[in-house]
Parts: C-alpha cells; sequence; structure tokens
C-alpha cells in the first residue's frame, strides 16, 4: 500500500478549542496507541480516550512486569509496563491527546459537517467530542470482574492487577482464581518472596499444569473448590471466611477471574456483531456504521500486540485517506465496504434457514 508524506502536527495548536477533532481513538492498548502514532504522524489531530487511569491496555493491567518475549525488536524480552510506556512516550511526543478514566457511552451521527463529511459525536461519561473519524480499539474485555464480598473494604491491598511491590517480605498473599492470569501472579508473588494461598472456584486449577507444579514446588497452597464468603479487617491484615470452614488471614488480596465483556457496549453502538459478541469489519477495518473502524481484540482471532499494532496502524491509514482524499478516491473502498456488507446479510440469512 502506497503511503503519504509523513507531516508532524503544529507545536503549539490549541488542542482545547478545535471546532473538532480528525480522530477519537477509544482505548490506549497497543492497537489505539499504534493508531495514534499514525493518524498524528499524518498531521491528524487525535484524541485518545481511555477508561482507566493510565495507558497500556492489558500488556499494562495483566502482565506489567511480566517479561514478553514474542515482540520482535526485543530478544531479551520486555516487560508489559516498559512497552506500555515507551509507546505511550511516543504518542505525547506525536502530540497525541489523551483523556483517562472516561468510559465511551455511544457515538452518535451528526448534521454537522467538514468539507461536506458529515461528523460523529462520540460520548463519554466526561463530555463529548465532535470527530471525522472514530477508531474502536478498546478490546473485548473491558473491566476484570470483580467480588463484592472484597469490595465492600474498600482496602488498598485488595488488587485487580498485580501490585508493583518489589517485595513482600514474607507477607502472606492470596491469589482468587485458577487460570493463567491468577497462577502468573502467584508465581510473581513467590519470586517476591510472598507466601502464596491460591484460592480456585473450580475442583481444577484450568491454567498451564507446569505453572501449577511451580506453584506447589515453591510452598504455594492451592485450595480447590473454594470461594470467599466473608471479608473484615484483623489489625493490619484481611481475614477470609471460606467456603471450606477455614479462616484465612492475607497481607494482600490479588483477584484475577476475568474480566466483563464489551458486548453489551458494541451493542449500544448499533454496530453488526459476529456470533461471538466481535465486532464485524470489512477489509479496512470499517464497522457498519461508516467511520467508524474497530480493530485489535474487538474483532480479530489473533490475539497478539504484533497483531494489534499492524492493525491500528492500517485502520488509522484507511481514515487518513477518507479524510484526505477527495470522495471519488474512496469509490472502490466504499464497493468493498458494501459487497462485504451484502455478504455478511447472505451468511446470516443462510445460517438461519433449517432444513426441512
Amino acid at each position: 500500500m502506497a503511503d503519504f508524506k509523513v507531516t508532524q502536527l503544529q507545536t503549539g495548536l490549541d488542542f482545547e478549542n478545535l471546532a473538532h477533532w480528525d480522530v477519537v481513538i477509544i482505548g490506549a492498548g497497543p492497537a489505539g496507541l499504534a493508531a495514534s502514532l499514525t493518524t498524528a504522524h499524518r498531521a491528524l489531530t487525535t484524541l485518545v480516550i481511555e477508561a482507566k487511569d493510565r495507558p497500556g491496555g492489558q500488556p499494562q493491567f495483566l502482565y506489567a512486569d511480566k517479561r514478553i518475549v514474542d515482540i520482535p525488536g526485543f530478544p531479551d524480552g520486555i516487560t508489559g509496563d516498559d512497552l506500555s510506556q515507551r509507546t505511550y512516550r511516543q504518542a505525547l511526543d506525536a502530540l497525541v491527546q489523551f483523556r483517562f478514566n472516561e468510559e465511551l457511552v455511544t457515538i452518535e451521527d451528526t448534521e454537522e459537517r467538514a468539507t461536506e463529511e458529515p461528523l460523529k459525536r462520540v460520548v463519554t461519561t466526561k463530555g463529548s467530542y465532535l470527530c471525522r473519524k472514530v477508531i474502536i480499539a478498546c478490546g473485548l474485555l473491558h473491566y476484570p470482574r470483580r467480588l463484592a464480598v472484597l469490595d465492600q473494604l474498600q482496602s488498598k491491598n485488595v488488587h485487580y492487577k498485580i501490585p508493583k511491590i518489589g517485595d513482600y517480605e514474607g507477607n502472606r498473599v492470596a491469589v482468587v482464581g485458577g487460570g493463567d492470569s491468577a497462577l502468573d501472579a502467584a508465581l510473581m508473588v513467590q519470586a517476591r518472596g510472598g507466601q502464596v494461598d491460591l484460592l480456585v472456584r473450580e475442583p481444577t486449577p484450568i491454567g498451564k499444569p507446569d505453572s501449577l507444579a511451580h506453584i506447589h514446588e515453591a510452598g504455594g497452597h492451592v485450595l480447590t473448590s473454594t470461594e470467599i464468603t466473608a471479608a473484615r479487617f484483623a489489625g493490619d491484615e484481611i481475614e477470609l471466611d471460606l467456603t471450606s470452614g477455614k479462616v484465612l488471614r492475607c497481607s494482600w488480596v490479588v483477584v484475577q477471574i476475568g474480566f466483563l465483556s464489551a458486548k453489551e457496549t458494541f451493542e449500544r453502538l448499533a454496530l453488526v456483531l459476529n456470533e461471538d459478541g466481535s465486532i464485524a469489519v470489512d477489509p479496512y477495518f470499517e464497522t457498519s456504521r461508516q467511520g467508524i473502524f474497530a480493530v485489535g481484540d474487538v474483532h480479530g482471532d489473533i490475539k497478539l500486540i504484533a497483531v494489534a499494532w499492524a492493525e491500528g496502524i492500517q485502520a488509522a491509514i484507511h481514515a487518513f485517506k477518507e479524510i484526505t482524499s477527495p470522495y471519488w478516491l474512496n469509490e472502490k473502498r466504499l464497493k468493498d465496504h458494501k459487497i462485504a456488507l451484502i455478504g455478511e446479510k447472505i451468511a446470516r440469512a443462510a445460517s438461519k434457514v433449517r432444513p426441512t
């Protein structure tokens, strides 16, 4: 694909008083950050909206301190936190603007126009933003599943991601969950000198068997068919009542029991979805609503950082071409989009036909 000349945004641009943004990106994970770099490097005013309090997406919130070894260019691996901070710094240097702790509510069509193009209005929990294009890159998994029995404590020692603690100094840590994220959390605690009690609701942990073996070898206690029924403070510690009748005292609780799906948000946006709840896109990463693109885990089968980067870049370039090219140059893309939607309708209709 032929690219266009890269032009930097002007330093000193008054972003607070723009009539509209060129591109609004939902999500500051790998796909969203890659897309934002691409649009900003092509002199498009770019705003990234992130529901959490910092950038990075899953690499930051699921395995900030875990070394990622499958990213090209980092032969010794790189932590999720380091990767996130490096990409975020690049985006800031490119004059990408960010809004954190702000969640998407809806995307509205408007009668307002820019160079004959209708604008979208992105509505969030804190405001609204007019823009020419929207790129959804928030991932299929929005927020960690929480435990009300722990949330009522309002304790800074209850975490839904692995806390950045250099050394647990022999403290006892309860890790809740039986998947790979929970097992990784338990191993990280043990590597920092902590004692682990792994609380698994299922009869058998579903995480990697070798990880489970390492937890046992390091002296961890694995309690299966176990849930927390009550929680309270006991001095500086947290006391947990378990379904087995056992009472467990610990200094920290790390909960890793999965994430809530973003499907409800996608349905609210009136987007065509795939059977698994992901967003249906055409070959240009555009959704069923013209001017709204979707990249990364929101639609893809291959959930890798490198793939998210590539999709973010491609969607950003397609958005850039639509913004900067005359309408007639986009006729082939629009035709392909219509063909893809027709094919989607035919496939859905065929799936509903039952043999007699």
